[in-house]
């Protein structure tokens, strides 16, 4: 548990998200496999190692190479097994999974403060804030009639952003429910670019709008503003 909590808020901090964001959303947005599971295929790396060596084998480098790749494989195989029952960060874990290799190997793909919030959907959302955060009074979306305002409404529905998605629209397609979105970036930089090109735009005027509230004398007491140092301080980066 404690490795587990360490993890945790380090990729937290790797993917600049909120911090009730989960281990296992954590993990898997910044492609940090679980310690425990490497140190259990190092583990037993070794013991091979050391069964080699008292018959009088050593290893050649291109075997150790293989032999490193193949206990981080193994590692990767019992992290998408525990990850087909997620206990938390549903979201982010179930898009992320079914290509869980090609999310760990690409070659492309920085990670911006909005981005995790449409990944993880936590972040500039009615439903988190009211549901996690306590900042609004219900789940309601600002921009249209929906009674729940999630990272997936923000995506895909709510017509306040249909001119925004319209490039995802013409890029990926119709469906952008997010595993299609997911492997659709993964496999390629300009699909990348445009969904973070979106979740800045998107997310920045929903920020702003909520700052408003903030300051709204007449809002509810529950929007009260606080020091959102962390959201500021990420806000910075591109």
């Amino acid at each position: 548990m404690l490795l587990q909590r360490l993890q945790r808020r380090l990729a937290i901090r790797v993917i600049r998200g909120y911090r009730t964001t989960s281990a296992e959303a954590a993990c898997v947005v910044s492609g940090s496999i679980p310690w425990e599971l490497l140190a259990e295929a190092r583990a037993s790396m070794y013991q091979r190692r050391i069964a080699l060596r008292q018959q009088g084998i050593t290893p050649t480098p291109s075997a150790v190479k293989a032999e490193r790749h193949q206990s981080r494989q193994l590692a990767i195989e019992k992290w998408k097994g525990r990850l087909a029952n997620p206990r938390a960060g549903h979201r982010a874990v179930g898009a992320i999974q079914p290509i869980l290799e090609d999310w760990l190997d690409r070659r492309h793909g920085r990670l911006t403060f909005r981005l995790v919030q449409v990944l993880t959907g936590y972040g500039c959302f009615g439903e988190y804030l009211h549901e996690k955060a306590r900042r609004e009074p219900t789940t309601e979306c600002h921009y249209c009639d929906a009674d729940r305002d999630t990272a997936q409404h923000t995506l895909e529905v709510c017509p306040a952003w249909a001119g925004q998605r319209r490039v995802l629209v013409d890029k990926i397609g119709i469906d952008l429910f997010l595993p299609v979105v997911v492997k659709a970036m993964t496999g390629n930089r300009e699909m990348w670019r445009i969904m973070v090109s979106f979740c800045e735009v998107v997310i920045s005027q929903k920020e702003a709008a909520e700052r408003e509230r903030e300051d709204d004398p007449s809002s509810a007491p529950v929007r009260r503003r606080r020091r959102g140092a962390r959201r500021r301080a990420f806000a910075r980066f591109p």
